[in-house]
């Protein structure tokens, strides 16, 4: 049996309800459902990627600083995170996932992006995560991560960043 990368997901489209309480000190109505227009439900399920990743093909960074706040530093090294420090494993040449944690901040740090050939994928908030996986394969060198701010000691994004692939 080959080694396996599976991907589990799940997506809710919700609508905001929410109403005025009209004239009361007593607190507004929230109400918030999941959105006639996509069926009322979640959505989401497994997903098993069809390339098997290479044992020495997988590698985490645990609580790296970024110190970078813009595009032009791929995972494909370590300076992105402050100290250089190295990943845990061995970082791939292609990825099949990519997997971002915002694990906490200090001072103000709005968003961590994660950005794949170009395109942002995703605004993650503090205590936000994403799992992308990559069917065809991306260059590790076209995979980033930047903080929306960084100031050595005063304002620092903690992630936790994985990668797998060939």
């Amino acid at each position: 049996m080959a080694n396996q990368i599976r991907i589990s997901t799940s997506c809710q489209i919700v609508n905001d309800n929410s109403v005025a309480n009209e004239g009361s000190s007593a607190g507004d109505y929230t109400n918030l459902n999941l959105d006639v227009h996509s069926d009322s439900r979640t959505w989401g399920g497994s997903y098993n990627i069809s390339t098997a990743y290479g044992d020495s093909d997988v590698c985490y960074w645990k609580n790296a600083v970024v110190d970078i706040t813009t595009a032009g530093g791929g995972l494909g090294d370590s300076v992105w995170n402050k100290g250089n420090v190295s990943q845990v494993g061995t970082i791939p040449t292609t990825a099949h996932v990519v997997a971002v944690e915002y694990a906490s901040q200090l001072g103000t740090v709005a968003n961590i992006t994660v950005n794949v050939s170009g395109e942002i994928l995703a605004f993650l908030t503090p205590g936000e995560s994403i799992v992308l996986p990559l069917h065809m394969g991306e260059a590790v060198a076209d995979i980033e991560v930047f903080a929306s701010a960084y100031s050595l000691g005063v304002h620092e994004a903690t992630v936790n960043v994985m990668i797998a692939g060939v």
